[in-house]
């Protein structure tokens, strides 16, 4: 008898576990070659869908998000709101402070010295000179192939549907 509710209750918390798993992550398959090379087309992520409403996002933090036309893009968080951004011969300025985006290493190796990111601040592409509160200016890795906050602006903090948690295919 005792064996048998033991059964049950492993049972029970099983399938009790696996329905919190399933409300609380979704996966999410990569389309495109925008984050290239940390993610390529077909890998498939698991995306936390209530982190960002529980802890603070952080820069570097990849996000799922609603954008224009409400497809759905995974980008990287570059700029926070309240600060001010740009690049100059490929080198990020938060604040006016150098900040190192050591993910984009194994892309500088393959342009063989040509830029990554072309110049901007965040006034000539946004109109903006700070990110505004609840609102985040992301960037795909693939600078290059990337549609992103220089071209459709910021993403609210309404917009996002979740943080990156892993990748859970092993290609």
């Amino acid at each position: 008898m005792k064996k048998r509710f033991l059964v049950i209750a492993a049972a029970l918390l099983i399938v009790i576990g696996i329905q919190v798993k399933n409300a609380v992550f979704i996966e999410y398959k990569v389309e495109g070659v925008s984050m290239n090379p940390t993610y390529q087309e077909g890998n498939t992520l698991l995306i936390n869908r209530f982190a960002h409403h529980f802890q603070t996002i952080h820069r570097f933090d990849i996000l799922l998000f609603k954008g224009p036309e409400k497809d759905v893009f995974i980008k990287r968080v570059i700029g926070l709101p309240g600060e001010t951004l740009k690049y100059v011969d490929d080198q990020l300025y938060i604040n006016n402070k150098p900040v190192k985006e050591p993910y984009l290493d194994d892309l500088k190796e393959v342009t063989a010295g040509g830029d990554l990111t072309g110049d901007f601040t965040l006034e000539e592409v946004t109109g903006e000179k700070r990110v505004p509160q609840n609102h985040y200016f992301v960037l795909g890795d693939n600078r290059i192939h990337s549609y992103d906050s220089r071209h459709f602006g910021f993403v609210s903090d309404k917009e996002i549907v979740g943080i990156v948690a892993e990748r859970i295919d092993k290609k």
